[in-house]
């Protein structure tokens, strides 16, 4: 760990900005995976945080199933998993193997889409009953990375934005394996 005590005036103001330079989501222009699967069941589920220790639940809701893509609709108007419409948020889950799923967001049907990339990506890992979660920032998978993430096509208005399915993939299961997930969805009552 650096202490800021040690780094000069011009070094922290660096750090500060590439942290918010880079505090955007993970994109793609382009659909850059198709093969979706269906793990989870239809019905109602918690939207729980990992706080002091155990489970809390923050949000509940419904989540439905139709032609291959999810529906997740809110009881109330927080927004957890993302910036919900009202309409419910639309995602599909890709399997990479090893209980891990990206999770696939259309910005479109999103609430507010005020992202470059046309797809908004997340990571899930089934673990029990229920399914870890995370949308990363950009920062994040360059820090799980140890930024050296050369497989980003670009970086635009704070989005690390992919073009190759092979290096989001890898980006987001590393992100994963070196991360503690601290959201999870999980059935009503678990």
């Amino acid at each position: 760990m650096v202490l800021l005590r040690n780094l000069n005036k011009s070094m922290i103001f660096i750090l500060l900005f590439a942290a918010l330079a880079l505090s955007g989501c993970v994109t793609s222009k382009e659909p850059l995976l198709n093969t979706v699967t269906t793990p989870v069941r239809a019905g109602k589920y918690e939207v729980q945080y990992h706080v002091d220790g155990k489970w809390t639940k923050f949000a509940a809701g419904s989540l439905t199933l139709i032609n291959r893509a999810y529906t997740w609709i809110e009881d109330r108007e927080a927004s957890s998993l993302l910036n919900s419409n009202p309409r419910g948020t639309k995602f599909a889950l890709v399997d990479i193997g090893n209980n891990y799923f990206i999770v696939v967001v259309v910005t479109a049907d999103l609430q507010n889409p005020i992202w470059v990339g046309n797809y908004m990506y997340g990571i899930a890992r089934r673990a029990g009953g229920a399914f870890l979660y995370d949308f990363p920032s950009c920062l994040d998978l360059l820090v799980s990375q140890g930024f050296s993430d050369y497989q980003i096509e670009k970086i635009v208005a704070y989005e690390c934005i992919y073009s190759s399915k092979a290096s989001l993939t890898s980006a987001l299961t590393t992100y994963a394996k070196r991360t503690t997930m601290w959201k999870r969805l999980a059935p009503s009552g678990h």
